[in-house]
C-alpha cells in the first residue's frame, strides 16, 4: 500500500504532527519548532521508511522525509539559515535510532518557499516547506530507506493520521534520539482551529497565530502530541489542542516542490 504525505510539520510548542497510512506502515508500490514525541508510542523504521533527522552539528534538529531518491522534504524554519549553516547539517536515515545504526548523508543543495518568512515568537509563518537535495539516488538501495508519495487531494475532517519523530517528549525533556516514536492526529476543520489560535492571545499575546489555506489542522488523541525535534516530518493520512501543518496540497506550495524535486 503506496503512503502518501498529507502535510509538512511547521515546528510549534510541544504541539504538532506527521502522517502515513492507516496501518502505521511504510510499503511502496515501486518505490516545531518542536525533539520527542509526547506520548508516543515506539516503532520500528522499517514501517516508516521515509523518516529522516535532519541533524545540525550531528544532533537532532528537525525531521524530514524521502520523497525522492535524491530529495527529501521538510520545514523551511528548519533551514532558512541554510547558507551558512551548509557545511553543519545532514540528514540522517535508514535506524529506529537517530544517533547509530542508520546512514548519514551530506546535503549538496536546499530551497525554502520563495514566500516563507522568518516567523517572530513563537508563531509560524506561512509556506513553511522546503526541499533538500543530497547526492544523486543516496536514499536508493539503503535498507528502511524508501520514499514516500505526496498526497494529491484534500482530506476530510475527522480524516485520522500520524506523524513518527525522535523529538522532545516535553517541554524541557531530552530528544527520544534512540527510539523513533509515533503519534494519532485526526484532521480538524480549518474554522474550528483558527477561532481556537484566535483566542489563544489572552492566554499567550505573542503565540497567536494566523491559519491560511496553507495550512492543515491537526488535534492529538489521548495526549499524544508532536514537540521540539519533530518539526519537519511528515504528516500521514490514509476536544484538543489543534496542531498546524504546511498543505503540500496546496497550489503554491505543490508548484513548489515540483520545482525542486521534479515530482
Amino acid at each position: 500500500m503506496k503512503q502518501v504525505i498529507s502535510l509538512v510539520l511547521f515546528g510549534f510548542f510541544c504541539g504538532n504532527t506527521v502522517l502515513t497510512n492507516a496501518n502505521g506502515q511504510n510499503t511502496m508500490e515501486g518505490a516545531s519548532h518542536s525533539g520527542r514525541m509526547i506520548n508516543g508510542v515506539p516503532v520500528n523504521i522499517s514501517n516508516y521508511k521515509y523518516a529522516l533527522g535532519l541533524l545540525l552539528d550531528g544532533k537532532l534538529s528537525c525531521g524530514a522525509s524521502i520523497i525522492t531518491c535524491s530529495h527529501a522534504l521538510t520545514a523551511a524554519h528548519c533551514v532558512y539559515d541554510l547558507p551558512s549553516l551548509s557545511t553543519r547539517l545532514t540528514l540522517y536515515g535508514g535506524s529506529t535510532s537517530a544517533s547509530s545504526g542508520g546512514v548519514e548523508f551530506p546535503i549538496i543543495s536546499g530551497a525554502w518557499h520563495p514566500n516563507y518568512n522568518e516567523p517572530s515568537q513563537l508563531n509560524v509563518s506561512d509556506y513553511d516547506v522546503a526541499v533538500l537535495t543530497v547526492p544523486a539516488n543516496s536514499f536508493s538501495g539503503k535498507p528502511n530507506m524508501a520514499p514516500l508519495a505526496l498526497q494529491t487531494k484534500e482530506l476530510p475532517v475527522d480524516t485520522r493520521c500520524f506523524v513518527v519523530g525522535w523529538g522532545q517528549t516535553g517541554i524541557k525533556q531530552p530528544t527520544s534520539v534512540n527510539q523513533l516514536l509515533y503519534a494519532n492526529m485526526n484532521i480538524v476543520s480549518q474554522s474550528s482551529c483558527a477561532a481556537i489560535w484566535a483566542n489563544y492571545w489572552k492566554v499567550c499575546p505573542e503565540c497567536t497565530q494566523s491559519v491560511t489555506s496553507n495550512m492543515v489542522c491537526t488535534q492529538y488523541k489521548n495526549g499524544e502530541d508532536t514537540c521540539k525535534g519533530d518539526s519537519g516530518g511528515a504528516l500521514v493520512c490514509g476536544g484538543e489542542w489543534p496542531s498546524v501543518f504546511a498543505k503540500v496540497t496546496a497550489p503554491s506550495i505543490r508548484s513548489f516542490i515540483r520545482e525542486y524535486a521534479g515530482i
